[in-house]
């Protein structure tokens, strides 16, 4: 019998919710900083999606969207631990207000829509 995770996410993949909190004159530093990191993880043939948000409403609020092929223990055991993290939160963890929130999601199959402008970039009017 499958368990309710087979059903609901067949093919394995965990969503990752990271939100950093910094204050909003360092939003341009921040960028720049977590750039390299973004640039390695999004190379990682274990990632599949690394969406990078900053909230209109809460200036200095970032949201990290990645999709990973992996599970959180996974995650946490091997990728949390490669080398090109370390310049990163070197710089930006100075910048945090207070404590970034790292959240897991199994992702659930069949609920996924991404229409291609989205991936155009294209501007909503």
């Amino acid at each position: 019998m499958a368990t309710p995770s087979q059903l609901f996410n067949p093919v394995a993949q965990t969503t990752l919710l990271v939100t950093i909190y910094i204050s909003p004159t360092d939003l341009p530093a921040f960028l720049t900083a977590m750039r390299p990191c973004w640039q390695a993880c999004s190379r990682e043939p274990e990632c599949i999606f690394f969406d990078v948000h900053h909230s209109a409403s809460e200036p200095g609020t970032i949201q990290l969207v990645e999709v990973w092929t992996k599970d959180e223990k996974w995650f946490q055991e091997h990728q949390l631990t490669k080398s090109y993290y370390e310049p990163y939160l070197k710089i930006t963890e100075p910048m945090w207000v207070k404590p970034r929130k790292m959240e897991y999601f199994e992702r659930l199959g069949g609920w996924c829509y991404v229409d291609g402008k989205y991936l155009e970039g294209v501007q909503v009017t």
